[in-house]
């Protein structure tokens, strides 16, 4: 059971209870910070690590040559995804400064988790056409491209599939 169902069964029956005169005046405020708990937690990457590696498609896209490391940045904090022979290796939380890589990904929590969608929203459904939204036409809640183009474009597949392979792991399995 996830940690927002858990806290709505508490909360019902903290609130529903005739002992009770509180009621919660934004229970979507508290869904919506529990479930920010879900991306990017230890246990979500480890899934996401194991994934990558064993998806089929990314042996092929990755095929040995792809070795790019590159940096994934969720609100407030950064992730560094280590790539050997198109294997993630490691993933280190908030790299410090002697750690290289050429391209990456930023985004709000808000544009992450709907990325992550098992269905996600257009615009938000695949990286080219998040960056579009945010760098071409300066919207917000979208994901964007750092660092260096002529690297991303280079490794666009393995990039793209490790990316959309976030929602996979993030949905179980799902999409």
């Amino acid at each position: 059971m996830r940690l927002n169902s858990v806290l709505r069964l508490i909360l019902d029956y903290r609130y529903d209870s005739p002992f009770s005169s509180a009621v919660p005046t934004n229970l979507d405020r508290i869904h919506m910070t529990t479930t920010e708990t879900d991306i990017a937690t230890h246990e979500w990457w480890e899934r996401y690590k194991e994934v990558v590696n064993t998806d089929p498609e990314m042996k092929v896209r990755g095929h040995d040559h792809f070795d790019e490391n590159f940096a994934v940045t969720i609100g407030d904090e950064q992730y560094l995804i280590k790539v050997d022979a198109g294997m993630i290796t490691d993933i280190v939380p908030n790299p410090d400064m002697n750690t290289d890589w050429a391209v990456g990904v930023e985004g709000s929590q808000k544009a992450w988790e709907e990325f992550m969608q098992e269905n996600p929203p257009a615009h938000n459904n695949e990286i080219i056409a998040s960056n579009y939204r945010t760098a071409v036409r300066g919207e917000e809640d979208h994901l964007r491209l750092t660092g260096s183009n002529k690297t991303f474009f280079q490794n666009l597949r393995p990039i793209q599939r490790s990316l959309d392979l976030m929602r996979v792991a993030h949905n179980k399995g799902g999409s």
